[in-house]
């Protein structure tokens, strides 16, 4: 059915169509507020998640530079296999101290070299033959960090920056 229009080409307004747009209007005053409502919880929920990121990162962030430590103790330097701890809680390691001949003490100056070296010779596989005279070069773990022990003592872990929180040991400052 074609329209009638009227003087300025526009649709007579029929009884029908004034019901149509009426109840429209209607439809569209009812459920604004609902969809604002929606809205308005949409904006919420997304905002507020942002914000509970951004928090938590912060968070994070501060809590590992408050939780640095530096090494108080050069005496010895622990070379862990792995982040985790065994069964008994403790860390499968490998322990090295430098012995001055002179003066009977030493430091470790630099325990990421030490634990380099003791990877290679495979002091922390447990397949190798730890009394063999030669055990041969062993692979050595691309990212090795400086992590502080309880006592103060370095202690070197293969693993990205984080790895020392992740294993409950305070970062090295």
């Amino acid at each position: 059915m074609t329209p009638i229009y009227d003087d300025d080409d526009m649709p007579n307004m029929t009884e029908a169509r004034t019901n149509a747009i009426r109840e429209t209007l209607l439809t569209q005053v009812r459920t604004e507020s609902s969809r604002r409502r929606t809205t308005l919880r949409r904006r919420f929920a997304l905002w507020g998640g942002i914000g509970v990121l951004v928090i938590g990162g912060v968070a994070t962030a501060a809590t590992a530079i408050v939780q640095s430590q530096r090494v108080t103790n050069s005496d010895i330097v622990y070379c862990l296999a792995s982040p985790h701890r065994g069964a008994d809680g403790q860390f499968d390691y490998a322990a090295a101290t430098m012995h001055d001949g002179a003066t009977g003490a030493g430091t470790v100056s630099d325990p990421i070299t030490v634990c380099q070296d003791m990877w290679r010779r495979g002091a922390l596989d447990k397949h190798t033959d730890q009394l063999a005279a030669t055990p041969g070069p062993h692979p050595v773990p691309s990212q090795l960090q400086v992590c502080v022990m309880d006592d103060g003592s370095p202690a070197v872990i293969p693993g990205r920056p984080g790895i020392c929180q992740a294993a409950g040991l305070a970062p090295k400052r």
